[in-house]
């Protein structure tokens, strides 16, 4: 059984969000477009030998080559939420991945990657492109990456429509996904009772 991952999604530009729905498929972007300044970026390993000039740039070719889809393992985080779902007035996506299709990797939150001559390999720019900075940890990231396509095909499974969400947009979005592809969950996100 696959599990669930999800994208966190405003919808003021619904054109994004209907196109989920009605191809079934996430953008995927190049790796300079997404929003961590030190995304791509890469350390010398000290015991492995450095790269010369050819590799370095073999390494940037193959990373503009790729596309990124991020995805969270996480459909209930206050901080994503509020980053990347205009402040609980968005939706979060829950999708399946073919993990046979694409290579889906975790985030490993312990800095830049290390490459040198001893763990250069063709797969090296997937690698360098799955590590971050530990202050990302919140996002509980996983990427999809994909070569010569602009889109991942996924399996949507379910809508969590925002705290803050309007009633008129949470009726409009049930309706449309309902005659879209009623096999997908449509629900409310998880409040805590606690709060007052």
């Amino acid at each position: 059984m696959l599990r669930l991952l999800y994208k966190y999604r405003g919808i003021r530009d619904f054109r994004f969000f209907t196109d989920i729905i009605l191809k079934s498929r996430l953008y995927a972007a190049p790796y300079f477009d997404l929003n961590d300044p030190m995304e791509g970026k890469y350390l010398y390993s000290q015991g492995g030998g450095s790269l010369d000039e050819d590799m370095r740039r073999l390494l940037k070719g193959e990373k503009e080559k790729l596309r990124i889809c991020a995805l969270s393992r996480d459909p209930n985080n206050e901080l994503m939420w509020s980053h990347y779902s205009e402040g609980h007035r968005g939706v979060v996506v829950g999708v399946e991945i073919d993990h046979r299709e694409y290579e889906v990797r975790p985030i490993e939150y312990d800095g830049l990657h290390r490459v040198g001559l001893n763990n250069f390999h063709n797969g090296a720019a997937i690698d360098v492109l799955s590590h971050k900075l530990d202050v990302w940890k919140y996002e509980a990231e996983e990427r999809v990456f994909t070569r010569g396509k602009q889109f991942v095909d996924v399996k949507v499974c379910s809508i969590i429509c925002g705290s803050r969400m309007s009633t008129q947009d949470k009726g409009f979005i049930t309706e449309l996904v309902g005659k879209i592809n009623p096999d997908i969950e449509v629900i409310n996100a998880r409040t805590d009772s606690a709060y007052v």
